[in-house]
């Protein structure tokens, strides 16, 4: 009986949410409902903001698969024991491609080392990698003190010669646009098309800066003056 009351008893509705002016009562935003649990683990959190993204550090594809073992073996929440040998063999690899991803994910602070040099203990950076509630998230982060993501030579080099391919090609579209404007009539179609494609080419030049400024990166002369003479 008491089983027939309780499958008969309707559904307890959810209250939504709502931005509220404490002051006047008013109604700012409507809110979304957001479920923070996925079988019972918790949210994964991939940080981002005002620190580098992660696409941008040139991460090799053993350095990314450590990133998502780690994940896999709950490394996001706590510390997690990884031999290089042990996880050569399981991502396929060489345990020297291993330990040179290990070192390199903990130089530019993806990974932490948790315990000594021989620990052989790791968990990933919370500031970019999270799973769990949010107040576990907040002592992890006060726990461990984890420093903000950096990025190393290799992540500048790569983000610079990024940088100086894309403003050439912008210079070469500039100056194609500029010869196929003085041999055709004002307004023609060929014309329209290579100015089109000029200033789609200065986008991603600027971009492409903007994202080797963020690293660090120390711009050369040529650099600094398409930005000066585009920005003018």
């Amino acid at each position: 009986m008491e089983r027939e009351l309780m499958a008969a008893a309707p559904a307890r509705r959810r209250r939504p949410l709502a931005l509220v002016d404490t002051d006047t009562g008013e109604v700012v935003q409507r809110k979304e409902r957001v479920r923070h649990a996925f079988d019972g683990k918790g949210y994964t959190l991939e940080g981002h903001g005002v620190e580098v993204p992660s696409y941008s550090l040139n991460l090799s594809g053993t350095e990314w698969d450590i990133i998502d073992w780690m994940k896999q073996h709950n490394g996001c929440a706590s510390p997690v024991q990884l031999a290089p040998v042990e996880l050569a063999a399981e991502l396929c690899s060489g345990d020297t491609a291993i330990k040179k991803g290990v070192s390199r994910l903990l130089r530019l602070n993806l990974l932490i080392r948790i315990g000594g040099a021989r620990s052989g203990t790791y968990q990933l950076n919370p500031r970019r990698f999270w799973e769990g509630g949010g107040e576990a998230h907040v002592k992890a982060c006060l726990h461990l003190d984890p420093p903000p993501i950096t990025p190393d030579a290799k992540a500048q080099a790569a983000a610079l010669k990024a940088a100086q391919k894309a403003v050439d090609a912008a210079l070469s579209a500039a100056e194609t646009a500029d010869q196929i404007a003085a041999a055709m009539p004002t307004g023609s179609k060929p014309a329209a098309t290579a100015r089109t494609t000029a200033q789609t080419a200065q986008s991603s030049a600027i971009l492409a800066v903007e994202t080797a400024l963020n690293l660090g990166v120390k711009l050369p002369l040529q650099i600094r003056r398409y930005v000066q003479e585009v920005k003018a």
